[in-house]
């Protein structure tokens, strides 16, 4: 590290404008380099909150339901995580989160930019989002010199909110300014800089998240690698690195809710055991608790080095004021080992009051310490480990527990105590680990044609794959007992590779949200496709699958059984209540009667086929009857006049559950197109040659319906009858995307490519560089003229997972350059603008809102990747990526500004609001506007 005197001009400067100025600290390389950035002192460019602002419109529309919900809302009063979705009372952000710690389906433990612990997801799919940073959850530094302390604190500038005499003398006043955080998944550098002595400690964050890795990346476990440097040139220090870890998650239900123990552990090092030839001798201390009645260890671990001295402390009281232990430190550079044993000497010495930590309290920490000389110019390194051993856990209403995968891999995990095994292996593979990361990652952030914001974009998005309540459960040939319907293949598939699930949302609490994985499942298909091949396998079963338990829904009121054979479920339960046994938690409308999740369900089981499984006939025999049977049922019950294309019946049939479509929709229909088309294939390699050409002629058919009733000249409107119908939806081409991702050869069946083209270019001109000035992505509905649709909710939202598939579409067509200002708009609002980093929503408004926060459907930026490893070559010999241009985006966007204003569309009709949207001589208007230009 350097540093720089600030100059006479930027002092004067600071003096005449009252504002404080940093000093130019130059950050080391591993700062510097992509990914998101904060200083501890960050704030929000800009205020959002959740949205709460209907129109006096939209509220009278909504009246029916909000009755019905609010006796339904006032049933769980005392309990709201029994809630699938806490519509009243939505999770509000907050804008410091940074890079979660741990694998994938183990829990999550949330870390924030400034060095604080919080928002735990230990109970599987629950994100304790409410908890704050928790004091007792730190590292410390402590800094003597000639045998005396001449500094020590807590290294974290989080705001920490102690009840009491909690930890009171524990100094947390790490100044904010001196905090610098560089966060790219699983990884993530959190400088602390210490000018007045010279020293800076980096501390790497390390999660075992690897790509086609399905074991280490199971682990519940967080590396911590800590770099301390002393950029002096005379002095020597003597500085002691700890870790404090306590009982619970920071929730107050968890905190005294069972007796604590602890218990010390020990490697031998490599001169000790000839089974560890070079492997670095391991202390620790293993911590067990419960959490919500399920045991849970926490494991805490370093490893030796020469020339250090290392403490362990096997426990203090983390409720009452910390004296005894904070002093020891202080005044030894030691943990001490216990309380209990130092309570009389700190007594005697200092008349500190400190209570002692019983062995079987029910508030307990424990603490791992190293202790090393630091000479002049000179950095030293220490690792230290974080594990959390939870391996038998259970769902809400406790029908029946599951193992998580990792206990696969340790012989002990069934009784807790794998925790030390975990950080030992932890500690053992740390290089490996951080190969593996840098072997997958490189490639993207050393491309000079990939923008910078990309680069942090396509791997921070990936956070909700570990921190989204997700579960990955060791097979158990008991879940047939209640799930009968699940196959002997999907049972293989599962004996292989685990069960797996995940929420669409922190606050809609579902576990593996069809409609929403649609778009989300490109990074499992990405980067562990057994996974997604299992979901596909399970999601098969479901189709044949009916509950036959009738229940009122919320929205319509109608009622309806909860699941109906030969419709793909929108979920797979609530993780308040028993997911995989009570499907379909999603109970505000009735899912049975949606158009797009069976057809979502055929073009990814093609996917999966083509791309994943290598072509292998099994996964083709296990899909292609549920295929055959949802397809021809659509054809009997949604073609309501048989001219071969689907239509919607005017209430939530589809994603957008708030936004009608009535009639032929684009949405919905550009799905149906695609999924006739991949039917086609499939009854063709089945030998099926009648029901081959029973698709192919309703392919045509459709195809000509689709073209005549929804193409306008530039683009294909909303929906046929409606309040939205002349609208530009962004999402209108999301079955030829789809398509076109996994079979650019078949799309040219679908829709002539010049009215994709023209399609694609107005939805960039319009829904994208008309919306927030053209940086906030692709606003759900345009009108033609401009102006957001505000006919519905979800019409003036921009949905940032939507908004990234729109962006791997115009990858496809070879518009790179919108696709990545696309994209960013995207990103950089959520990252850099609004403090939801890391917790990116489902919805951005165009001002002041958001909806939805932690949210599935953003991993779709997934598929952006796979678009330009598919369509341009990435990083192969044939790569067509075009260089990066060097004007901003704002010349793009006056390109289109410029187009715009050449434009002679009549749209008054469609700007009257309670218009039903008939403009008969629009679409006709609409091509003598495309000839003259």
């Amino acid at each position: 590290m350097r540093r720089r005197r600030s100059t006479k001009n930027t002092k004067k400067m600071a003096k005449d404008t009252g504002e404080e100025v940093g000093d130019d600290w130059i950050p080391s390389t591993v700062m510097s380099g992509p990914g998101w950035k904060a200083r501890g002192d960050r704030k929000p460019k800009e205020k959002r909150v959740p949205f709460n602002r209907p129109t006096p419109y939209q509220i009278y529309e909504a009246l029916p339901f909000v009755r019905r919900y609010f006796m339904y809302w006032m049933k769980h009063t005392f309990d709201k995580e029994k809630l699938f979705i806490n519509t009243f009372q939505p999770l509000k952000h907050k804008p410091y989160y940074g890079v979660p710690c741990g694998g994938i389906g183990c829990g999550a433990i949330g870390r924030d930019f400034r060095g604080g612990f919080c928002k735990f997801s230990l109970r599987p799919g629950l994100v304790e989002h409410k908890v704050d940073v928790v004091a007792a959850d730190q590292f410390i530094i402590s800094v003597r010199e000639n045998d005396t302390c001449i500094y020590q604190k807590v290294l974290s500038a989080a705001d920490v909110h102690r009840s009491g005499n909690q930890l009171s003398t524990w100094d947390f006043t790490f100044p904010k300014k001196n905090v610098n955080y560089r966060g790219l998944f699983p990884r993530s550098w959190t400088t602390f800089r210490i000018p007045e002595l010279g020293i800076t400690v980096t501390i790497r964050q390390v999660s075992p998240v690897l790509p086609h890795n399905y074991e280490d990346t199971t682990y519940p476990v967080c590396l911590f690698v800590i770099d301390v440097e002393n950029t002096t040139t005379s002095k020597e220090y003597e500085v002691s690195i700890a870790f404090t870890f306590r009982n619970g998650t920071g929730n107050r239900r968890w905190e005294r809710e069972s007796e604590c123990s602890a218990v010390k552990f020990e490697t031998p090092g490599p001169s000790d055991s000839e089974s560890n030839p070079g492997q670095e001798k391991v202390t620790g201390i293993s911590l067990y608790h419960t959490i919500s009645s399920m045991p849970c260890t926490y494991g805490l671990a370093t490893t030796h080095k020469n020339g250090s001295i290392l403490s362990v402390c096997e426990r203090f009281d983390p409720a009452r004021n910390g004296s005894a232990f904070w002093n020891h430190l202080q005044q030894t550079g030691d943990v001490p080992s216990c309380v209990r044993i130092l309570h009389v000497f700190f007594h005697k010495i200092n008349s500190f009051q400190e209570e002692e930590c019983a062995v079987n309290a029910r508030e307990m920490a424990v603490a791992v310490c190293n202790r090393f000389r630091l000479s002049p110019g000179t950095k030293k390194t220490h690792d230290y480990a974080l594990s959390w051993d939870m391996p038998k856990v259970h769902f809400g209403s406790v029908a029946r527990s599951y193992h998580r995968r990792y206990t696969r891999f340790f012989d002990a995990a069934e009784a807790g105590t794998a925790a030390d095994s975990l950080c030992v292996r932890a500690l053992h593979l740390k290089n490996k680990w951080e190969e593996e990361i840098e072997k997958w990652q490189l490639p993207i952030l050393n491309h000079e044609k990939l923008p910078d914001w990309y680069k942090s974009a396509i791997f921070n998005e990936l956070y909700f794959i570990t921190d989204g309540g997700t579960v990955w459960f060791e097979f158990d040939e008991q879940w047939a007992e209640h799930e009968m319907h699940l196959s002997e293949y999907t049972k293989e598939k599962m004996k292989s590779i685990g069960r797996f699930g995940y929420l669409e949302s922190w606050e809609y609490r579902m576990v593996n949200t069809y409609d929403v994985h649609f778009y989300a499942s490109y990074a499992l298909a990405e980067l562990w496709p057994q996974l997604e091949l299992t979901v596909q396998s399970e999601f098969t079963d479901q189709v044949y699958h009916s509950i036959e338990k009738p229940t009122r829904f919320h929205m319509e009121g109608d009622w309806a059984n909860v699941k109906t054979a030969s419709r793909v479920p929108h979920d797979l339960g609530n993780p308040a209540d028993e997911p995989w046994i009570a499907t379909n938690a999603y109970v505000m409308h009735d899912t049975g009667k949606w158009k797009d999740l069976n057809m979502k369900y055929v073009l990814t089981s093609w996917r999966d086929y083509v791309v994943l499984s290598e072509e292998h006939q099994e996964f083709l025999f296990h899909t292609w009857p549920a295929v055959k049977m949802i397809m021809l049922e659509a054809l009997e019950n949604w073609d309501q006049n048989g001219d071969g294309m689907i239509e919607n019946f005017g209430k939530a049939d589809q994603t957008y559950d708030a936004w009608q479509m009535e009639g032929v929709s684009a949405y919905c229909g550009s799905l149906w197109l695609a999924s006739l088309r991949v039917s086609i294939e499939m009854a063709r390699l089945m030998g099926e040659e009648a029901t081959e050409n029973l698709f192919r002629v309703t392919l045509n058919k459709a195809k000509k319906v689709f073209i005549d009733t929804l193409w306008t000249g530039t683009y294909f409107r909303f929906c046929e009858r409606s309040r939205s119908r002349e609208t530009v939806m962004a999402d209108q081409l999301c079955g030829y995307w789809f398509l076109q991702s996994v079979s650019p050869e078949m799309v040219d069946d679908l829709l002539p490519n010049h009215m994709v083209r023209s399609a694609l270019d107005t939805i960039y001109r319009l829904n994208v560089c008309r919306f927030g000035n053209g940086q906030m992505g692709a606003v759900n509905g345009m009108k033609p003229n401009g102006v957001v649709d505000r006919e519905y909710i979800q019409a003036d939202e921009m949905w940032t997972g939507v908004t990234y598939a729109v962006a791997s579409l115009l990858i496809q067509q070879g518009e790179v350059e919108k696709a990545f200002h696309t994209a960013s708009g995207s990103y950089l609002t959520c990252f850099e603008q609004t403090g939801l980093q890391y917790q990116t929503p489902e919805a951005l408004y165009e001002s002041k809102f958001y909806r939805a926060i932690g949210y599935m459907r953003p991993l779709s930026i997934w598929a952006m990747q796979w678009s330009l490893k598919k369509h341009c070559g990435l990083n192969t010999s044939q790569e067509r990526l075009p260089k990066l241009p060097t004007a901003s985006t704002s010349s793009i966007q006056e390109k289109e500004e410029d187009a715009m204003k050449r434009m002679t569309v009549e749209t008054s009709a469609s700007e009257d609001s309670s218009s039903l949207g008939y403009v008969s001589d629009y679409r006709e208007e609409s091509k003598i506007s495309t000839r003259i230009r």
